[in-house]
């Protein structure tokens, strides 16, 4: 048995474990039976909870599909390696690595907001990281390249990175108006905070194309790429998205939801914290979406690495600036309004 074949192999047990777990989860959830821990943690609650469906479909099902999808690919593989191609290479990688991102923005969701395990749900996301894994040593495993392809699809691959832009900056758009609403006035209904999930989720969707997208773009010119101060700037906004966008979406929005529906005793001076915060994560949002908008419509910076990186840092410092003054701005009228 060749190198290959074992890595084919491997990818089909784990595809087929990944499978048995996603299709017990279904089960459970809909026999409406308690979803038991194998490793004592609490399962249920997490598989239950508000964040266990994606765009209104369950996780789990998405899972069974990405899981089907790999198990029909490396049969067919295996059985006709003629289907052996850059392109079949091409799309199983990008569903591969899309899975991977989205298993590692679950474990995130666990470890952060939830504050609860799911052991099927870990051993799941360590599936997915498997896979990936595997993947990668079949892609380097491979006689030729997937770069051709990717040439190939050098527009339709920029029409995605595009709309993945276009859904973050809209919803993140969206979402720091309905914040600033909600700062305003404390105050935040049922059908905002449902908007407010849908939005979110969305600019995962707009971020996980950004950069599936961006990996495509980048590996034809990488040379070039990393050489390019736009290019570096750009990588940097990402990451300040990612990092920005976790804390804002997946913890400082429920805490405000709480406040709102008065479900938390925090204190007063924890409430003032997190408006102080949640504006400067807003503004910070705003600026970075932008920013990394427009760098991908700029052909030409005639600036060094250097000079773009204090550009932005000045213009985030400016944001986080004016949203301090916005928020005391609203915090004055909002005690002059219940004089």
């Amino acid at each position: 048995m060749n190198t290959m074949l074992i890595v084919y192999v491997l990818i089909f047990i784990a595809a087929l474990v990944g499978l048995s777990i996603t299709i017990n989860i279904y089960k459970q959830k809909h026999e409406k039976k308690p979803l038991v821990c194998p490793f004592g943690a609490d399962c249920h609650s997490v598989v239950t909870s508000d964040f266990s469906s994606f765009l209104g479909v369950g996780l789990e099902i998405y899972g069974a599909m990405y899981y089907g999808l790999v198990i029909l690919t490396y049969v067919a593989f295996m059985l006709f390696p003629v289907l052996i191609t850059p392109w079949s290479i091409f799309f199983v990688t990008g569903a591969t690595i899309g899975a991977f991102l989205f298993s590692l923005y679950l474990t995130f969701v666990q470890a952060f907001l939830i504050k609860s395990w799911c052991s099927w749900c870990l051993m799941s996301a360590g599936v997915s990281t498997a896979i990936f894994i595997f993947t990668m040593i079949e892609i380097s495993l491979l006689d030729f390249s997937i770069i051709p392809v990717l040439e190939f699809l050098h527009k339709p691959i920029l029409w995605l990175h595009l709309l993945g832009f276009a859904l973050g900056v809209g919803g993140a758009t969206i979402t720091d108006v309905l914040f600033f609403k909600f700062l305003n006035d404390f105050k935040i209904s049922v059908e905002e905070s449902k908007v407010m999930s849908i939005l979110s989720q969305i600019i995962w969707v707009g971020l996980l194309f950004a950069v599936i997208s961006g990996i495509g773009l980048y590996l034809p010119k990488a040379e070039i790429l990393n050489e390019t101060p736009k290019f570096l700037l750009k990588t940097l906004v990402v990451l300040v998205i990612i990092v920005n966008g976790a804390f804002l979406n997946l913890y400082v929005s429920p805490k405000l939801v709480q406040i709102s529906w008065k479900t938390t005793a925090l204190p007063i001076r924890s409430i003032m914290r997190f408006r102080r915060v949640a504006f400067a994560l807003g503004g910070i949002s705003f600026i970075s979406w932008y920013t990394a908008f427009l760098l991908g419509f700029v052909k030409n910076v005639p600036y060094t690495f250097t000079a773009l990186l204090g550009m932005y840092i000045g213009v985030l410092l400016i944001a986080v600036v004016g949203s301090q003054v916005t928020e005391r701005a609203f915090c004055k009228s909002a005690s002059t309004a219940r004089l």
